[in-house]
């Protein structure tokens, strides 16, 4: 008896310090610092669209103009101006560098997690915002993603903010300022990825009205001052972009970047209709292993009449936001890992709540736990496979470079589901069953920041390259990118345009590099090696010197040093 006094005082005593919100913020801004800022600017810009966002936004502060965006001193209408924005800010007070360039999206990102907090918080309870916070921040997708100058997290941000506030209006006897706030957060996320920043809140929106019956209640929401909000922030800039460029503007960012990604397999990046299924389960990993529990366990709740109907909406609205992102995506004939970026918030509550409710009803759940935890083995048995088997053979470069980083890796993930499950089963501790999970996602981290991202330097020379051309250079030399094409910023090497922090030519063809190596002034040209090889007997007979080689990468230019 005195044992089992000690350990529910134990339990009460760690309970009343967690529940103190300034203790909680302390553990998501520690552990989100750890995440997503920890050698944030150590590895050089991926190609390509990271190197984009930074050249973007520097060329913002060096023409001065903050409405018609240009990347490589063009026009560039690919996307909104933001994050951009935000980023030019940075350079402005902080300076231009790596750190500064991603420093926005992982701000973004630990924004989201508290986000996420009070969201759950204020639909079911603060244990469970809680763990919605932890499982979003430590889901590996999420991880990747806020490390990386892209305008994904901010715009999950806006969108997950946007079905917050609709919430707490709709909760809370339909306050008109709750309603104003989300369409002004509706209106920023506009301006960070275009349409679809609207598009997805507002169908989550309607569709979770009608379906619960709330729909004659549009008229509490303000719907033409909450309209107003939308248009005042999110449509200046697009109307003065139509001003200014016209058709130009209309044709390649509405038809061509919004319209055309839809309906078409833009750039190649195309995929089944079942794409999004294992790239949920890799980009929410380990919580995904979880997921099909979590949303029987909610869907049980809908159903089951002994609930109340706010409790029945709040289930109902996590389940919609999930299932209009996924649904819209994997209907969309272009896709990549991060167009359903958006819907990892609605997975997070719905785990959080799942984890939230294991402490009452894990004894009934005991077979759902048992699944959850096969799953989550099969997936880093999978991953462990893959590795070992298939990259041994395909990637044999990065496999020797990567393989311990990766082995100590997948040892820790085992380690980390083992632990989690003792405590969970056996102990019925959530907290401590969590916190292997969490522990192994930090090991990972740690792994990925401390060992493997500085061994990928071996695959981006473009930045020693760039900065060799940058230092060599003199007033009115140029510099070329070999293959490349004026008319497309997507064939050029982004990172030689951001690096070297001058305007890059694009050369199409072996006619055009010969013309540019025969200019009277200096020129540097840009391209693979095995492009070289391709080309070199076409530059017979012409002044051509190497001027640096790294890593598959060769400068050329048409003067000695």
């Amino acid at each position: 008896m005195k044992r089992t006094f000690l350990d529910e005082k134990r339990v009460r005593f760690i309970s009343k310090i967690i529940y103190r919100e300034w203790f909680l913020f302390f553990i998501f801004i520690v552990l989100c610092w750890y995440l997503f800022v920890f050698k944030l600017g150590e590895p050089s810009l991926w190609e390509t669209d990271e190197a984009i966002y930074g050249e973007v936004a520097r060329e913002i502060l060096k023409t001065g103009d903050w409405i018609t965006l240009h990347f490589n001193y063009k026009q560039w209408f690919d996307k909104p101006p933001l994050y951009m924005w935000i980023t030019a800010f940075f350079y402005r007070f902080f300076g231009w560098n790596e750190f500064t360039t991603r420093l926005g999206s992982a701000l973004f990102g630990i924004a989201e997690v508290i986000a996420v907090y009070f969201f759950g918080k204020i639909l079911f309870n603060k244990r469970t915002g809680f763990f919605s916070g932890i499982i979003l921040a430590t889901s590996l997708q999420f991880i990747i993603q806020s490390r990386l100058a892209l305008v994904d997290v901010p715009l999950s941000f806006f969108i997950t903010l946007s079905i917050f506030f609709f919430y707490l209006g709709f909760k809370d006897n339909h306050k008109r300022r709750y309603f104003l706030f989300s369409s002004l957060f509706m209106a920023l996320a506009t301006l960070t990825k275009g349409p679809i920043g609207m598009v997805i809140p507002f169908f989550v929106i309607m569709i979770f009205l009608f379906l619960t019956r709330n729909l004659n209640k549009v008229r509490k929401i303000r719907f033409f001052e909450a309209a107003a909000v939308f248009i005042l922030v999110a449509f200046p800039w697009y109307v003065v972009e139509i001003v200014r460029h016209g058709r130009d503007f209309i044709e390649s960012f509405f038809l061509l970047r919004n319209v055309a990604r839809f309906t078409t397999p833009f750039e190649g990046r195309t995929g089944p209709f079942y794409y999004y299924v294992p790239v949920l389960f890799l980009g929410f990993f380990p919580w995904s292993s979880f997921l099909p529990l979590s949303f029987i366990h909610l869907f049980k709740k809908k159903i089951e009449e002994r609930f109340q109907k706010e409790e029945k909406e709040k289930t109902f609205l996590i389940l919609i936001w999930f299932a209009v992102v996924f649904a819209f995506f994997s209907a969309a004939k272009s896709k990549l890992p991060g167009y359903i970026f958006p819907l990892y918030p609605a997975c997070a509550l719905s785990v959080g709540k799942l984890w939230d409710d294991f402490s009452y009803y894990i004894k009934s759940k005991k077979k759902g736990v048992f699944i959850s935890f096969a799953i989550y083995f099969f997936l880093t048995s999978a991953f462990a496979l893959a590795i070992f088997l298939i990259a041994g053979k395909v990637l044999p470069l990065e496999y020797n470079l990567f393989k311990m980083g990766i082995f100590l890796i997948i040892i820790s993930l085992f380690a980390a589901g083992i632990f989690s499950f003792i405590f969970l089963l056996l102990r019925k501790n959530t907290y401590l069953s969590v916190a292997g999970l969490v522990g192994g996602m930090c090991f990972l981290t740690g792994i990925l920041t401390l060992h493997i991202l500085p061994l990928t330097e071996v695959f981006k020379p473009t930045k020693f390259l760039a900065n060799q051309i940058r230092s060599s250079m003199r007033y009115g030399e140029k510099i070329g990118n070999y293959p490349a094409s004026n008319d497309n910023f997507m064939s050029f090497n982004c990172s030689l345009i951001y690096y070297s922090d001058h305007p890059v030519e694009g050369i199409k063809n072996g006619e055009e590099l010969r013309l540019f190596l025969a200019s009277r002034s200096r020129v540097y040209c840009l391209m693979r090696v095995e492009d070289y090889q391709k080309i070199k007997n076409e530059l017979k007979g012409m002044d051509v010197y190497v001027f640096k080689r790294k890593d598959g990468e060769i400068v050329l230019t048409n003067k000695k040093s």
